[in-house]
């Protein structure tokens, strides 16, 4: 995607609304929390509960297999998908930038997938398993990756005033930490109860599932409005300050060369730095989707199957959701703290400081995994353990960017974010079918599966982590090597 002068990425109606030089309020409040919150919202509502949503058709479910091979098959046009749109994303050269225009793409490729994939036409059975299988994969390996790889990709291009960007890589995820938390974990339970409710209507009136399916589309319907409404803010409310340095105001034409993807990775793979960072993600990620909503109620259901909080009896789904509660409140207050700790102490460091806090909270938790007390404890502490992770990693990604650039040259956003969304495409596809292997294999007593999953994986990562980290000095140099790329555009520094 190349502008020209009659492009219509030059169109004057298609310019961002925020100030050239600086990042204010608006920008951050639109463009980094509401926009990205609604569309994080459905992307995450979508990931989570499409497969019960198809749980309603007892025909599709009776096939055994089809909802399993669905998730799993998809990990390949999803892994695809990721690849090639990062690769076009960092050879896109508009006036708009080169993440803006894939965001407002994403728009109604959202809308469209996010209701045809929940609106079925009841024909037979063989054409709604495919129906099936085409509109998840619309969601999944088109809408999504094109929003994701450029939405992640923004807070490394909005701007090269490190103390603007740490802010901003705040913001910008707390939409993600919401999206997760507070809409997937806390607010769609409440809103399936309402879902479900609807059976006994519909039995009653002779009607099956079919009223829960049309609660089921009303919902979703909201969600994919909302999540274009989202694009269109977080298009308008942005702007990459970054890539505008090389495109001239009154032509609109990129004057850089184009970087070959193999030369791109090359770049990146020579880099010990580079590949801190996509390890870091790689079993960063995997412990989230260990610990996450199906992991979660899993081990609430082999270990918490009814409680007594307060006078109240909860079964595991009342624990899941009072635990995610009370673990959350310290992520969702680290976005008060995350940036001026992380300016103190430094970026890698906080996020060090998060890996031992996490190992702690784990290790609180085994010490007695029935023990509901014991457990909300450990919770609480692996809460404040996410806060590095949840909000200042993209500030570290954006560093590690520019130290490419001030190396090499040339930037290398696009296949970095490709890379960076295959490895979560992948984790997420295979940690959830890697879990049930060891938890139907027999080997190990369910609880012993559930346990290790849900809180000792997370010991050996984090772990690991914490070496890796210790060499990511990226921070040391960053002002310099952010002159020494000033001084190469203009044209001081070959």
């Amino acid at each position: 995607m190349t502008t020209t002068k009659k492009s219509f990425w030059n169109l004057h109606a298609l310019n961002s609304r925020t100030d050239k030089q600086s990042v204010k309020l608006p920008e951050m409040i639109f463009g980094y929390f509401l926009g990205p919150l609604l569309v994080l919202a459905m992307t995450s509502v979508v990931s989570t509960y499409y497969l019960t949503f198809y749980r309603t058709y007892d025909d599709v479910v009776a096939q055994g297999n089809f909802l399993v091979l669905l998730p799993l098959i998809s990990i390949i046009p999803m892994a695809l998908a990721n690849i090639i749109v990062g690769i076009i994303l960092g050879k896109t050269k508009t006036r708009q930038g080169k993440a803006r225009p894939f965001i407002l793409t994403a728009g109604p490729l959202l809308l469209i997938s996010g209701i045809v994939m929940f609106v079925i036409p009841y024909f037979s059975l063989g054409f709604r398993m495919v129906w099936m299988a085409i509109t998840y994969n619309l969601f999944a390996a088109l809408a999504n990756p094109i929003y994701s790889n450029s939405h992640y990709l923004m807070v490394s291009l909005s701007t090269r005033n490190l103390d603007q960007r740490g802010k901003l890589s705040v913001v910008a995820n707390i939409p993600a930490v919401a999206g997760n938390g507070l809409v997937s974990s806390i607010l769609m339970p409440a809103i399936l109860g309402w879902i479900k409710s609807g059976e006994v209507l519909g039995m009653e009136a002779g009607l099956g599932y079919q009223i829960v399916q049309n609660r089921w589309q009303t919902v979703m319907m909201i969600f994919a409005v909302a999540a274009f409404v989202g694009c269109l803010l977080e298009y308008w409310f942005t702007r990459e300050r970054i890539t505008e340095e090389d495109i001239p105001e009154e032509t609109g034409a990129q004057k850089t060369e184009t970087i070959s993807t193999a030369r791109q990775l090359k770049a990146a793979a020579s880099d010990k730095y580079w590949w801190i960072i996509m390890i870091f993600y790689f079993l960063y990620q995997a412990g989230v989707m260990f610990k996450g909503g199906y992991v979660f109620n899993i081990f609430c259901n082999d270990f918490f199957p009814s409680v007594n909080v307060f006078g109240q009896t909860l079964n595991a789904e009342g624990v899941q959701s009072l635990m995610a509660l009370i673990g959350g409140i310290p992520l969702a207050a680290g976005m008060l703290f995350a940036w001026p700790v992380a300016n103190k102490i430094g970026k890698r460091n906080f996020v060090l400081l998060g890996c031992i806090v996490s190992i702690i909270g784990s290790i609180v938790c085994l010490l007695a995994p029935s023990n509901f007390v014991v457990v909300t404890i450990g919770q609480v502490f692996k809460g404040f353990s996410s806060i590095p992770g949840a909000y200042i990693m993209m500030a570290l990604f954006a560093d590690v960017l520019d130290h490419l650039e001030a190396r090499h040259g040339f930037r290398v956003d696009g296949i970095s974010m490709s890379v960076y969304s295959t490895i979560l495409t992948v984790v997420n596809g295979l940690a959830v079918a890697f879990f049930n292997l060891f938890y139907d294999g027999g080997a190990f007593t369910h609880q012993q599966v559930s346990s290790f999953f849900f809180l000792g994986f997370e010991i050996f990562a984090h772990g690991i982590l914490i070496f890796v980290l210790l060499a990511l000095n990226v921070e040391k140099h960053i002002k310099e090597e952010q002159q020494i790329i000033a001084e190469r555009k203009k044209g001081t520094v070959q």
